[in-house]
Formats: structure tokens, sequence, C-alpha cells
């Protein structure tokens, strides 16, 4: 039997849809209904604009016309005239085609319609003879696309798999009546808020008997005179007053907009001018609605498809009540783009929105609610770019530990702080519900209010509006938000900006400081206990990313290293680096880059893939060419030009005209020219032997023995005479390099998580395979392997050891056409040790790799860059990679196993995910000491940036010759200073040298510059001039300066 309080609930909800709500609409006046749909529209082709449709022959349709397929458009015209009855009186047309759609009135995008909203406002008070000719583009796809899932009714999940999944509902005008609307909406908000109370509260018992009084005052037949002699005590049952203890929640119109995911962008552009226009009128309606819209790449679309859309967005930014904030150009993924990522994506974001919006586009915080989980250099980034607080919800998500925290100092790896919120409603995309109300109150007072250490700040925000999919904020959704200003039993809510909240948080941190009183903190990541497989799959695209980034560091560093580049040759260049930035930007989306996506938006991928690959090969082969005639050649047989992309001085073996030769010495982002002609002294050559039992490759640093399965059986370090491998329990030594097949098979969202029992069904690839020596000379050994894999997938694995070099490679081939598996390399090593060291954006993180609680348990697999290592005193290994970022380290009695993660084959949301050719790279690499005295991040640098030859013209005059570098950066042991990037400066004064220390040290730096620096000085991530402790010069163009441990330094240099 129902409780009480649900049995009401349920007739005052009949009450209101049968009764209540019919009574805002008295009038209703149909309109004639025609459609065209042009053939070859769709997810492949283009949308007919309205020009064209209006061009077109329509036909005549009635209610209830079905229409499709999936992705296809539709274009809809209404006719009639506005009744003489419906004069002076609200006018609004109702239509419903069963998907999402854009009214055009005037010419211009007026709103959208979609399955939350039917009803556009057409005339405050209508004369009653007006003529309509209206057109609605109706886009046959939902909101998420064309996807259903377990929460949607069974007959949309059956009508969204037919040929015609489109319905036409209704297309008519009729009258609102505002007193009425408004009426119904608070009777539905009492009986929510009824319902969100403890059955025992005595205020849900007054709103249930309150209800039942007025519910007897009104005649179901003719309701409209008991409404109105009732609406005095209705609106007292709600604005009782909030309690003096009611926390306070600023709420914001939101309309989170994933750029890509179960559709592709083509389609998201049309989102966005429907959900922007949704706001727009809901912003002549309600005064105190303010909307917040946080990626400026839609923005930009917007301006483009629609620029009258975008100035009437202009003038309520301009007002006000619609804030351009969260910082960055997309709401990016966070796992797997560089640090530098993060700088171009708030600097594009900002520059954005200060460009086209002015001192209303100034930022202050960083708004990510949906990226899936947070690097420790985020802090450092946010705050060096002028931001102070940092907002998200996605840290609610994780599934197996409940974060402690809702407002609270995220410290970073520099030991940076950031005021961040963790919005404690029910998520990013509230309709705010008075459930939702209480459950962030009550996540705020229980997490923060009762820590021993911390106290609570009594503010909190809450975005509300339909997201992901679009459309934003509803009319019923901004009543609620009303509704709840000051209700006893619910916080106080008042609409505002965000920026407005942040004060507000900054205020209350300030209050308890002054008090002596603590805020919460939290050191280190933000990892989400969710998604992990969001680190593998479309690992293609991750690489791609990856050698993107490395290409464009690449080429700016040329452009401005080269010599004599006149002003305007640079800021022609670097507005084309702005648009591959900003085309890799968009494509570190957090939906597109960590492989969550339909296989469309991975197509238009690959393409925008081509196009920034094409753009910077264009630009490194004409300023290499540039460099080549400055070489300097006269005297060399046989001249080439090394380049060295790392931030390291090094050395290293290069292929040139089919030979091998060793070059030494090339400074860091510089080049130099060598004679390949000349053989200097060699390193220990590399041996190779051949046995019945395998291969042996060895050069006097690194000995590895490949078995007849195309493992290796041992990895010695020759100089400590460690081997590096693990025994099992009989004393056998166990194979690195072991590959695994799991089956992949997660409970509800197949590409994003790999679930945590997923080492139950697990198969070893163990058996023997094809094996050969495809490489014997005294620079390079190499030995490939080839064998099937699973159901039908092939790999093939070369083993390369070079002279001198201390890894040995195993670069990788695979071609995979699995489903649902998971592919792994598994790394057992003879090391004892409870922590295991990993590469991380702009620096390094240390992981407990036992499992002594639930929340070690959880990272079970972690996000990486380029290196993990795991050390005793004396020896240890690191695993290298050049774009894989899946990872796990796991400690045992005899040891402990790292484990690579290669490829992912989900079938949903893309059955082709990842299926086809790869081609990657991975490296061993076993040392004395631990991973900052074997330099292993050094040795990722080199082994992701090989060194590039380009062969010169002999007998050639210019002033390059040997090795040089626009500029030369040492630092003190045991420091480590990567250069980030060497570019153009925004504002076309100079350049610009980012360096940051990635081991945890501090120290002295000197900057010794090759090019003219008459005057060096510091400036903030968005190149404005900042104050640098301990930044000075000496003389010889030299800068020193002292940097602290994962510090980031930005030097304008003119």
């Amino acid at each position: 039997m129902l409780p009480n309080l649900q049995y009401a609930a349920i007739r005052y909800e009949n009450f209101h849809s049968e009764v209540l709500l019919p009574t805002a609409f008295p009038l209703r006046s149909p309109l004639e209904l025609s459609v065209w749909q042009p053939a070859g529209s769709g997810i492949h082709g283009g949308h007919p604009s309205l020009a064209e449709a209006k061009r077109a022959k329509f036909r005549a349709a009635d209610i209830g016309l079905r229409w499709g397929p999936v992705w296809s458009t539709a274009w809809f015209r209404l006719r009639g005239k506005v009744p003489a009855a419906m004069r002076g009186h609200t006018v609004a047309l109702r239509f419903s085609c069963g998907s999402e759609g854009t009214l055009w009135k005037d010419g211009v995008a007026f709103q959208g319609f979609d399955p939350y909203r039917d009803l556009a406002y057409l005339f405050p008070s209508a004369k009653g003879s007006e003529k309509l000719e209206l057109y609605v583009e109706g886009a046959c796809n939902l909101p998420l696309g064309i996807s259903t899932f377990w929460w949607d009714h069974p007959e949309l999940q059956a009508r969204w798999r037919e040929e015609k999944p489109g319905r036409v509902e209704s297309a008519e005008l009729v009258v609102v009546d505002e007193s009425a609307w408004r009426y119904a909406q608070a009777w539905d908000f009492l009986r929510r808020l009824m319902l969100a109370l403890p059955d025992e509260s005595p205020r849900a018992t007054e709103i249930a008997n309150a209800l039942r009084d007025i519910h007897a005052s009104i005649d179901a037949s003719n309701p409209v005179d008991g409404m109105e002699d009732t609406a005095a005590a209705l609106d007292e049952l709600v604005q009782g007053g909030a309690h003096e203890s009611a926390t306070a929640c600023i709420a914001v119109g939101h309309a989170h907009i994933d750029t890509a995911w179960l559709w592709p962008i083509r389609e998201t552009r049309r989102k966005c001018v429907r959900s922007f226009a949704n706001v727009l009128r809901l912003q002549e309606r309600f005064t105190d609605f303010h909307f917040l819209c946080s990626q400026a790449q839609q923005y930009e679309y917007v301006r483009e498809d629609s620029p009258e859309i975008f100035k009437q967005i202009s003038k309520r930014v301009a007002e006000g009540r619609w804030e351009a904030g969260g910082a960055m150009w997309i709401e990016p993924d966070c796992t797997c783009p560089s640090g530098e990522s993060f700088v171009r994506q708030i600097l594009h974001g900002t520059n954005y929105w200060t460009k086209h919006f002015g001192s209303r586009g100034k930022q202050r915080f960083l708004y990510l609610p949906d990226t899936f989980g947070f690097p420790p250099c985020l802090p450092q980034i946010a705050r060096q770019a002028g931001l102070d607080t940092f907002i998200t919800n996605k840290m609610s998500w994780c599934e197996t530990n409940k974060f402690p925290h809702v407002t609270f100092q995220w410290r970073g790896l520099d030991g940076t702080e950031i005021l961040t919120h963790l919005t404690p409603g029910h998520n990013y995309n509230s309709s705010i519900e008075p459930k939702d109300m209480l459950h962030g109150e009550r996540n705020l007072v229980v997490q923060d209010g009762q820590s021993f250490f911390s106290s609570a700040i009594p503010v909190w925000l809450q975005p509300f509006g339909f997201g992901d999919g679009g459309g934003g904020p509803t009319d019923w959704q901004i009543a609620r938000a009303e509704l709840a200003r000051d209700c006893n039993g619910l916080p106080r809510v008042e609409q505002h900006r965000v920026d407005v909240f942040c004060g507000r948080l900054h205020a209350g941190a300030d209050a308890l400081k002054a008090a002596d009183r603590a805020i919460a903190s939290w050191d280190g990541e933000l990892y989400l206990e969710l998604h992990r497989g969001t680190y593998t799959s479309q690992a293609w695209l991750k690489r791609q990313n990856r050698l993107a980034e490395a290409a464009i560091r690449d080429v700016e560093a040329l452009a401005v290293s080269l010599p004599n580049t006149p002003a305007k040759e640079l800021e022609a260049f670097r507005s084309r680096m702005d648009a591959a930035w900003k085309l890799l930007l968009l494509n570190q989306f957090h939906d597109i880059l960590p492989g969550s996506s339909i296989a469309e938006v991975y197509a238009d991928a690959r393409k925008d893939h081509v196009t920034i690959s094409e753009t910077i090969t264009r630009e490194r082969d004409r300023l290499e060419t540039a460099f080549a005639k400055l070489a300097d050649t006269r005297g060399l047989k046989k001249p080439v030009l090394i380049r060295n992309t790392s931030s390291i001085k090094r050395c290293g073996i290069v292929e040139v005209d089919g030979g091998l030769i060793e070059v030494n010495h090339v400074p860091a982002l510089g080049m130099k020219v060598v004679d390949a002609a000349v053989i200097g002294p060699l390193p220990a050559a590399v041996e190779l032997r051949t046995t019945t039992r395998g291969v042996e490759l060895s050069n006097g640093t690194v000995r590895a023995f490949i078995d007849l399965s195309g493992r290796i059986a041992q990895l010695e370090h020759m100089p400590t005479r460690r081997l590096a491998n693990a025994r099992d329990a009989r004393g056998a030594l166990l194979p690195i390099n072991q590959l695994a097949l799991y089956e992949d098979r997660p409970r509800r969202w197949e590409a994003w998580d790999t679930d945590r029992d997923y080492t139950d069904k697990c198969e070893l690839i163990d058996g023997d395979c094809e094996i050969s020596v495809t490489e014997s000379h005294p620079l390079r050994g190499e030995v490939r392997i080839e064998r099937v894999i699973g159901a039908k997938s092939r790999i093939f694995q070369t083993y390369r050891l070079d002279a001198g070099c201390g890894r040995i490679e195993v670069r990788t081939e695979v071609e995979w056409h699995e489903s649902q598996r998971l592919l792994r390399a598994l790394f057992p090593f003879n090391i004892r040790a409870r922590h295991a060291w990993f590469g991380t954006q702009f620096g390094a993180i240390e992981r407990a790799i036992h499992r002594n609680t639930s929340w070690e348990e959880a990272r079970f697999e972690v996000p990486g860059h380029a290196w993990m290592d795991v050390s005793e005193p004396g020896f240890g290994v690191a695993v290298l990679d050049d774009g894989r970022y899946g990872r796990s380290a796991l400690a045992h009695a005899d040891g402990c196993t790292l484990g690579l993660s290669l490829l992912k084959s989900p079938n949903f949301p893309d059955p082709t995910c990842d299926r086809g050719e790869h081609s990657f790279n991975y490296a061993l690499m076993p040392h004395a000491g631990d991973w900052r005295e074997a330099h292993v991040d050094l040795a990722a640098d080199c082994f992701r940036e090989p060194l590039r030859a380009i062969e010169l013209r002999p007998k050639s005059k210019g002033e390059l010759r040997g090795a040089w570098s626009a500029c030369e950066v040492l630092s003190t042991e045991p420091m480590r200073v990567e250069l980030a990037a060497f570019k153009p400066a925004e504002d076309g004064r100079g350049r610009i040298l980012r360096l940051v220390e990635t081991r945890g040290a501090r120290g002295d730096v000197q900057v010794f510059w090759n090019i003219n620096a008459r005057k060096v000085t510091a400036v903030d991530l968005l190149e404005r001039p900042i104050t640098l402790e301990g930044l000075s010069h000496a003389a010889g163009a030299v800068t020193l300066l002292r940097m602290k441990p994962f510090e980031i330094v930005t030097l304008r240099v003119e």
C-alpha cells in the first residue's frame, strides 16, 4: 500500500495535468500544415536553407504525419490567421514534430522545439487578424541523437528503430493565460516539494493538507473561478519563508551542449542556434533569468551561422544576464591533451570573449562540468591565466568512493591552490526540482559542514537546463527557480551570474580564514572513478592528437628561431597556427578525444587531422628549406641538417639515405650540420645472437632475450647485472611484454568504461610466433615477431636496440578486428615497491600501487603521459610510450606488474571503433637508481621526439655551421626544464618562451640567447606582464631565473 503522501501526490499530479494545466491554454486554432523533405539530407548531406525551403514545392500534411529517416531534414510550413477570438491575448505557436526543430520567423531562427518544449510565444497581445506563414526546420533526431537508453519509454525506443521515427503531434495557435500557467506551476512545485521532504516532516504534512483543501475548492468542470479564489492561499503556501539556517543556492541557466557526441559537429551547429534562440526568448519573458554558456567555439558557430542571433546575444552579454564564461575554447578532455594544450584552450577562449564582448568577456572561473577527471597541473595553469575558481560536477560520479568535499582548495603539483566547487546538486543538467535543491543542500552540509578539519561555506551553485544534447532551460524550470526564492523547506534560490557566485564563495572562504577556521583541501589529481576506458578508446585519434601537439610546437619554435623574419610574415604565420590550434582544440572535446562519440564524429576528426597535418607539413617544409639555405656545407662530403625537437641536448642514431649514422650534441629545439660521410668513434656495437630458444640483443647497457612466443624472456641491465623479470611461484622467470586479451563488456557505457572485474576473463598470448632478424648492424639490431591474436587480428612487433641506448623499443603494428576485447601489454618486474611514478602533463605524479583501501582499489587503471617507472633503491624499470594513456601498476609479494592498455574495441557508440590498422611504439628501460637519477623523463622525451634529418646541398656558403639553437636553457641538477612552447606573441610584440620544471626540484636556470633579445620580461599565460621574483639578466644575452618545483615560467623576448 502506498504511504499517504505518495498516494496524495499521484492524485495531485493527475489534477495538475488534467484540470489545472489545460486552463493555461483556453483557446486553440489549428494551422494549415505542409511539408517538404529534400532528397539527400542527412548525416552525410547538407541542411537545406530557409531560402531553399521557400522556393520548394510543399505537400499538404496532417497531424500524425510520420517522417524520416533518422538524421534527415524536413521543412514544415505553417499558414493561418490569428482568430478574432484571440484578440488581446498572449498567443503562442504549439508545434511538435517528434524530434528537434527550429522555428524561423522573419527570416531569422526564432526558437527551438524539442521533446521538452513545444510552445513559441508569438504575440504578447494579439490584434486578432494577423496572417502567418511560419517555417520549422525539423531535424530527425532526438536531443541525444538517434540513440535511446534504458530510461526511455519503450514506445519511444520502438519508434526510433523504425524507418520514419518522426511524428507531427501538433501545429496550432494557442492562447496562453499566464496567471493560470503560473498557478499550475506552483501547484506542481508544491507537490514535488511534498514528495522530496521526509514523510514525517511537518512541512510535508502542511503542504499535503493545504493542497487537499485547495483541491476541494476547485470544480474540475469549471476550475477557473476556484483557481482565482485560491491563488492567494497557494502563493502563501509557496512563499512561507526559508528557514534562517537555509543555505544560499545560486541558480544559473545552462545549456551544456556536447560539441559532438551522439551526433556530428554539423548537427551541433544547429543545436547551438536552437538552444541560444531558446534562451533569448526566455530572457524576454523572465527578467531575473541568467544564463551561462561556457564554450567559445559554440559562440563562433552561431556567429558564423546566425549573425542576427549572435547580435542579440551580444546585447544580453552587455546587459549582464548572459554570461560568456568558463575560460576555455572548448570543454576538453583533461586526460590526454598536453599541458600546453590547456594553456592554449584558455588563451584562445579568453581572447575570443574579450574580442567580442570587451570587459564582459573577462574570465574569472574555469568551468568543466562533464570532463572525466583532472590532472594536477590545472590549478597552476588556471591561476597563471588569471582565474581564481574551478567548478565541476563530474567528481560526484565516482562509483567507488564518494568524493568528500563540495568547496575546497585544490592544490596542484607545484603547490598552487585554486578555490574549487563541486556543484552538489543532482548534476549539471538539473531541472531545478525541489529534490535537487534538497540533495544539493544535504551534500553541502554533510560533506563540508561535518568535517572535523574544515567548515562549510553556505553558498552553492546549481546550473539548470536540458543539456548534453542542448536545448537549455525551459520556462517551467525558470518558474521553479522563482518559486524556490524564499520557500519554507528549501534553500534560498537566487538566479544570478556564476562570477557573482564566485565572489560570494571567495568572501565565505575569506571569512573562514579571518575566523581562523579551515577550509578543506585536496592535494593532487582529481581522479574520476569511472570512464577509465576513455584512456584507450579511439586510440588512433589519441596518437594523432599527440603527434599534432608535438608538430605545432615544433613549427612554432622553427618560425620564431628563423633569423630576420619580417614581423608581417610572423603575424601571418601566427594566424595560420591559430587556425590549426583551434581545430586541434576542437577535437580535444571531452567526448571526441576520449573516444565516446559515434562513427560520424570520427570521420570528421580524421578530416580535421588531415587538415592540421597538411598545414603543419607545409609550414615545416617551408621553414626547414629556409634553414637549409642558411647552412654552410663547404668542405662536407655528405652534409645533413639534424634537427632536435626535444627539450634536451642529445645524441642518437639517425637514418640518412638508407644508412645509419650516430650524431652527438644536437641542442634542444635546435639543429646541427653534420657530415654523414664522416664516421666518428662509435659506441659499443649492438650484438645479435640467434639460438634455438629465441634471439638475444645486447649493447653493453641492455640485454634482452626474445623467446619463441615473442616475449622478453630475460631483460637485463648490464651495468648492474640485474634481471628485471619477476618470478612465478615455482621460481621461473615471468616474460616481459606479455600480451593479454580480455573480454571487455562494461555494464553500461562501453566506450567509456573498463570495469574493475575485466581481468576475470583473460587470454594470455603465449603460443609460438613467426620470428625473424630484420636488422643486424653495429648501430642497430632488430627482431620482428608476427602472430595471430584473438579471433581475426594480427600483431607485428619489432624489438629495436640501438648502440649506446639504454632502452629496447617495441615498435608495433596491429591489424585489429576484434569486438568487445581489450588488448594490453604486461610487464612483471622483480622490484619491491609500494608506489610508482607516472608522467603527467607538465610533471610527474606518484601513486600507490598496493590495494590497502578502496581508494587504491578504484585506481586499477590510471592515466599517464610518456612514461611510468617503478624502482627500489639502486634499480628500476621504466615503460616509455608514444601515445598510449591507460596504464596500471600493481604490487605483489614477488615484485610488481605494470600494464599498458593498447587497444579497445567497443560496439557502442561506434561499432567500428579502432577496427583497422594501428602503428604505435613503446619501450622498456632498465636503469640504476630511481627515475630522476636515470633521467627516465629525458629518455621518454627522446623516444617520443626522434631526431629529424634533412639532406643538404654541398658546397653551400651560409651562416649556420655546426650546432645552433635560438636559445639554450641550462638548469642545476636534479631539475629538468621543459621547453613547452616557443612561439610568436599574441599581440605581435616579440616571442614567447614557456619553461616548465617537471621533476619537482628547485634551482637556478640560465637562458642563453642566440637571437636578438634586447628585452626579456615575465608574463602570465595570457601574455600579460607580471613581476617574477628572481628574474634578472647578465652580460652576453643571458637571462637568469630561479624556478620552484613544477613551476611554469613564461617569458616575452623582444
